[in-house]
């Protein structure tokens, strides 16, 4: 029998990595209910959610106030976002209830894009140069008055690279507005605007935190292995870092500055950067746990916890190991870990996944996290929405961990992995 809850914890839009915190949560004997934003589950979510983990369903309750009343007879102890869907929604509720969450008067920061790059202009901090444009004339006349090559064009308000071009010369830019200007993005707001940024050069990071109180602890920092293929992000992978180094304490110290400027007091934030020839430069900040997968037993074959597991610790630990997380301000690093996508040519259907019994045979090979089955969809990798599960790779040499990736790349490239069966209108 289960033991009576020492917590209540709702969990709004529990879509993506929701599903680890609802799992760390439960293992503490927190009571887990989920709440949607909206009346139905995005479309882009809808096959990967499972609502069964949790100890109860409220569904659709209304707009923010509508749910703030259904929600008091209840008593929730904590109402927190699950996913990029839910940030703005959890937040506004647990505000009205008196809970914790983040600063309300920088919540349009949290989500608008030229928003959060100004917050942070305003403390002081490096950052994109940056316009909105609402047409395709006030896009041109920008990228003149700017002068210099590339130039970002993303949506104000989506995720994952959704609609993010780089952008080589004034064609391109013309291109990216007339493709994404209107169009619904991945989060479903449609692009009334766009932000056109000035080209953040140097290579990327990612620092994950967990907040309490306006007191933080990082989880954990990747390095990202990203290229540029006709404008499209392609993801390659992300390489844990020593938060030990002289780059990742700089990292750190500009990552809490960020989180100051975006007034996020509470709950998990994921931070992307690039490292500029002049130091860190804030790419986007999402107030909610990391979208890539968290396979529990790769990070604990690392020496490592999870972003989820943190969290869970912080919200349903006791005082003495809330106390204890917060006081160490990052995590130890024992072994190097790396999460490898899978990058697709072309779009098509899995015919066959015999042959990814091959990975089994990589030295630093832990585990491949959700992978696909047979007449599962693929589609052209084209953004950090990628297909195909994560391979994690777990070794004390990080050379072993490089050339296993090169393995991969290379059965990838031989359709050795997946057997793809491609999309006519794709070959034509």
């Amino acid at each position: 029998m289960r033991k009576t809850p020492r917590l209540r914890v709702v969990i709004v839009d529990g879509y993506s990595t929701g599903r680890e915190l609802v799992r760390e949560l439960l293992n503490r004997e927190v009571e887990c209910l989920h709440l949607q934003s909206t009346r139905d589950v995005p479309l882009e979510v809808v096959k990967g959610f499972d609502r069964r983990p949790y100890d109860g369903d409220l569904g659709y309750l209304g707009r923010v106030p509508t749910a703030v009343d259904a929600l008091r007879s209840l008593k929730p102890d904590v109402v927190i976002a699950g996913s990029e869907w839910g940030v703005n929604f959890a937040e506004a509720v647990a505000f009205r209830m008196g809970l914790p969450t983040n600063r309300v008067e920088t919540i349009g920061a949290r989500r608008d894009k030229y928003e959060m790059v100004e917050a942070v202009r305003r403390r002081g901090l490096r950052a994109a140069s940056q316009a909105l444009v609402s047409n395709a004339e006030e896009a041109r006349a920008w990228a003149v008055g700017h002068g210099a090559w590339p130039i970002v064009v993303k949506p104000l308000d989506s995720a994952g690279s959704d609609g993010v071009s780089i952008c080589s010369e004034l064609r391109d830019v013309e291109a990216a507005v007339g493709r994404d200007l209107g169009r619904r993005n991945f989060m479903g707001s449609i692009n009334r605007q766009l932000l056109l940024q000035s080209y953040l050069s140097g290579p990327q990071f990612i620092v994950n935190t967990v907040s309490s109180e306006g007191r933080h602890h990082v989880t954990d920092i990747w390095a990202m292995t990203v290229t540029v293929a006709g404008g499209d992000v392609i993801p390659g992978g992300i390489h844990l870092c020593d938060p030990e180094t002289a780059t990742s304490a700089e990292l750190i110290a500009y990552t809490l500055e960020v989180l100051s400027a975006l007034g996020i007091e509470n709950g998990a934030a994921h931070t992307e950067l690039k490292w500029t020839p002049d130091g860190p430069a804030l790419i986007e900040t999402g107030a909610r746990l990391m979208g890539a997968a968290m396979d529990e037993p790769s990070y604990a074959a690392a020496g490592m916890h999870t972003q989820a597991n943190v969290l869970a610790e912080v919200l349903g630990g006791c005082p003495e190991e809330r106390e204890a997380v917060l006081s160490a301000c990052h995590y130890h690093f024992e072994k190097h870990i790396s999460k490898v996508l899978f990058n697709f040519g072309a779009s098509g259907r899995v015919r066959s996944t015999e042959a990814l019994e091959r990975l089994q045979s990589l030295p630093s090979f832990h585990a491949h996290y959700r992978p696909l089955r047979r007449g599962d969809r693929v589609w052209k990798t084209a953004d950090w929405f990628a297909c195909g599960g994560m391979i994690y790779l777990v070794h004390d040499n990080p050379g072993q961990i490089a050339a296993d990736i090169e393995t991969v790349r290379i059965w990838e490239s031989r359709g050795a992995l997946y057997d793809i069966e491609t999309d006519v209108a794709a070959i034509a």
